[in-house]
C-alpha cells in the first residue's frame, strides 16, 4: 500500500492500525451518546435531548474524519461491529437509571478515558514514529472531546 498523506511509508500500517482503534472507541462513544439521547427520561428533557443529539452528530463527523485519515494511509477501514468490539477500549455499560445525570456521568467517564488514550497516542505518533502531522490530528480529536466534556459538565 502506498500512503498518500505524507506518512512515512514504514509507518503507514501502524498509523492505520492505531487510527482503527481510535475509530472503534469513537463508535462505542457514539453508541453510548445515541443511547442517552434515545432513552432519556428526565425533567430537563428537551435541553439534554438536544445536548446528546448535538454530541452524537459531532461524533459522526469525527468518525468520518478518522475514516478518511485511515483511508489516506492506503489501508481499509474495518467497519463491522465484530471488529470494532475487538479493537475498542471503552467499557460498554448499561445504566440502571435513565435520567440525564446518570448518562452524563457515564459519558464524561468515557470521554475522559478516551482523552487519556489519545494523549498517549499523540505522543507515540510525534515522538516514536516521527509523524507529527498525525500527532497534531490526534490532539485535535482530544480537543473535540474536551469541549464535549465541558458541554456535559454544564448539566452537573
Amino acid at each position: 500500500m502506498e500512503p498518500i498523506i505524507g506518512i512515512i511509508e514504514n509507518n503507514s500500517a501502524k498509523v492505520a492500525q492505531m487510527l482503527n482503534v481510535i475509530l472503534a472507541d469513537e463508535f462505542l462513544l457514539y453508541t453510548k451518546t445515541k443511547n442517552a439521547h434515545q432513552n432519556l427520561d428526565d425533567n430537563d428533557f428537551y435541553r439534554k435531548l438536544m445536548l446528546f443529539k448535538g454530541q452524537y452528530e459531532q461524533l459522526e463527523s469525527t468518525m468520518d474524519s478518522i475514516a478518511e485519515h485511515i483511508h489516506s494511509t492506503g489501508y481499509n477501514i474495518p467497519v463491522t461491529l465484530e471488529i470494532f468490539l475487538e479493537l475498542e477500549h471503552l467499557a460498554e455499560q448499561s445504566p440502571v437509571r435513565t435520567d440525564g445525570l446518570a448518562f452524563i456521568h457515564e459519558l464524561l467517564e468515557a470521554h475522559e478515558s478516551l482523552i487519556i488514550r489519545l494523549k498517549k497516542k499523540a505522543a507515540y505518533f510525534g515522538n516514536e514514529l516521527q509523524e507529527s502531522g498525525v500527532g497534531r490530528y490526534i490532539i485535535q480529536l482530544m480537543e473535540i472531546h474536551e469541549n464535549m466534556m465541558l458541554e456535559l459538565k454544564i448539566y452537573l
